[in-house]
């Protein structure tokens, strides 16, 4: 398998287009839709499809995108343990339910060395604070630490595809007193979540707890209930839904405790900013 068109194939999945990454390659279209054809063949599967003059990434090649950065981060890496010393890992921090969603954002294409711990914001938190953290990406701490805000987004009901709602934009808050709930608990705000649907008055019915993200997305999706999560956190097959008088959000923010965490930060920040 030809390391290049690996290369090739995640310049494609991060610019959008053939043309728009064959120009920041500085190769030909011909040459690198030729690429990507050698790689389907070699993968057994097709990964883009024709989308009016341009092509669209379909699911397989989706999935391939997070395990072709971590096939070509180890290659990198062996690369430098056989001619030198190791370089300082980056030690950085997310949360379970950003994970699965921003990881392919998250790793390197450039060769650097990074360490990806999962926790919830709490333990993220004590750990920057710490220094078992070089940065975390998480929510606002509570702590006095540096911060930089990198987006905030609202809480959304997540239905799976057969929900008698999944054909609907949006419901009133007061439409989920008595629904199936799946218990996310390991939500970041789950608190603050509480407290608002008590206050409206509304009642979940609860009908599995779980702190694994995944798990909690195949449950809603296999129709046993609904559940509350931030608007990135489900993907296909699950319907996002607004809820009318919700006032819940979260800001995801990068956190840091060490002066020389501002440069991987700001660096962090341009890659997700770029791959966003």
């Amino acid at each position: 398998m030809n390391v290049q068109h690996l290369r090739y194939f995640l310049a494609v999945m991060q610019a959008g287009s053939v043309s728009r990454a064959a120009g920041e390659l500085g190769i030909t279209q011909p040459t690198l839709s030729q690429a990507l054809k050698g790689l389907e063949r070699e993968f057994g599967t097709p990964l883009f499809a024709p989308d009016g003059r341009g092509i669209r990434a379909l699911p397989n090649a989706k999935r391939l995108e997070a395990k072709v950065r971590t096939a070509l981060q180890t290659l990198a890496e062996a690369k430098r343990e056989l001619s030198g010393p190791a370089p300082a890992r980056l030690k950085l921090g997310v949360l379970p339910s950003l994970a699965a969603d921003w990881l392919p954002r998250l790793l390197p294409t450039d060769g650097d060395a990074i360490e990806l711990i999962e926790a919830p914001a709490d333990e993220l938190e004590k750990l920057v604070a710490s220094g078992g953290l070089d940065l975390a990406l998480s929510v606002t701490p509570h702590r006095n630490l540096h911060r930089k805000l990198l987006l905030s987004e609202p809480f959304r009901l997540f239905v799976g595809p057969d929900h008698p709602w999944s054909g609907r934009r949006s419901v009133a808050l007061a439409d989920l007193d008595g629904q199936p709930f799946v218990l996310r608990q390991g939500c970041e705000r789950i608190g603050t979540g509480r407290r608002l649907v008590s206050t409206a008055g509304v009642r979940f019915r609860i009908v599995a707890k779980t702190r694994q993200e995944s798990t909690a997305a195949a449950l809603v999706a296999a129709g046993l209930g609904c559940t509350l999560a931030p608007a990135s956190w489900g993907g296909a097959p699950l319907r996002a839904l607004d809820v009318g008088g919700l006032t819940l959000q979260r800001d995801v923010t990068l956190i840091w405790k060490q002066p020389a965490g501002a440069k991987a930060a700001a660096k962090l920040a341009t890659r997700l900013q770029a791959r966003g």
